[in-house]
């Protein structure tokens, strides 16, 4: 969503805030792109102000944007001013364009990883109000403190589940599991990882991993790359295969009814029970959401 001059891009933003949560929504959320037109942060705080129950969180702030100090600052002060209604997303980076557009070095998954490993960490324990040395391998903290009261003790976190790596990381710390397809090396999203043999790999892992957990389960999540009325809808120049799109997990085809059983049944299978719709499908998905609330 874009407009310009001010007053008309923010109308535009605060009264799309407004109907999001009319229309009976749980969170909005905001993407970190330098190639999007909007900016995470101030749109997070902006919605949030116009807004009563609608929490809002980031779907995903990208790691090496920014320093983890920053960030987790940043996220303590909407969560503050929205009376504790932010969500934490996090992520490790997979846009090797966007990384190039900025100079930024696009690193090997394994440096990205362990940068965003120690990154998640930081944030939480700042988040627990700890005053916080660390002498990591990307990260260098003395005595380092929030100084920024967040509602809430702590701050829900969304991490990615992509690979195994992630998947086991977000076993550890997060809230909420945001399952999305693995990235390849080379940036981007391995289209063959939109399956739903790759969806049950990955919850396996994450299975396996929540053994060492000692708190609450997180919740499991899923991002909707699309939804459609019927497969002859799918773009045949989309995120993975028409083939493999009209059975995946992140996309959801077919009639109203249809949709609902399909979601019902992805939660009895992989425990799914929180959906992310593009802002394009809001107004399809909405009847959804509510032939679901309650279930």
């Amino acid at each position: 969503m874009t407009t310009s001059g001010t007053e008309e891009s923010k109308t535009a933003w605060t009264s799309y805030a407004r109907k999001v949560e009319d229309l009976g929504f749980d969170v909005l959320q905001v993407a970190d792109h330098f190639g999007n037109s909007t900016v995470c942060t101030p749109r997070l705080a902006a919605a949030a102000a116009v807004t009563t129950t609608l929490r809002v969180g980031s779907y995903v702030y990208d790691n090496d944007f920014r320093h983890p100090v920053l960030l987790a600052r940043e996220a303590a002060e909407i969560d503050r001013m929205s009376g504790g209604r932010m969500e934490l997303g996090i992520g490790a980076g997979w846009s090797r364009s966007e990384y190039e557009m900025v100079g930024i070095p696009f690193d090997e998954g394994p440096v990205r990883a362990s940068r965003y490993e120690e990154a998640v960490e930081i944030v939480r324990r700042l988040h627990l109000g700890e005053k916080l040395d660390w002498a990591g391998d990307h990260y260098q903290l003395n005595g380092c403190e929030l100084l920024v009261e967040p509602a809430q003790r702590p701050i829900p976190l969304l991490l990615g589940g992509g690979g195994p790596r992630m998947t086991r990381l977000a076993a550890r710390w997060a809230d909420t599991v945001a399952f999305v397809p693995k990235s390849l090396p080379r940036g981007g999203l391995d289209p063959t990882e939109f399956s739903r043999s790759a969806f049950d790999h990955k919850i396996s892992v994450l299975e396996a991993a929540l053994q060492q957990r000692t708190t609450t389960p997180p919740e499991r999540a899923a991002l909707v790359f699309g939804l459609h009325r019927s497969s002859d809808e799918i773009p045949l120049e989309d995120w993975t295969s028409r083939e493999i799109a009209a059975t995946s997990p992140y996309y959801l085809v077919g009639d109203r009814a249809r949709v609902v059983d399909e979601i019902l049944a992805r939660r009895d299978r992989w425990g799914i029970s929180h959906w992310t719709f593009w802002e394009e499908d809001i107004d399809s998905a909405a009847p959804i959401v509510e032939r679901l609330r309650g279930q």
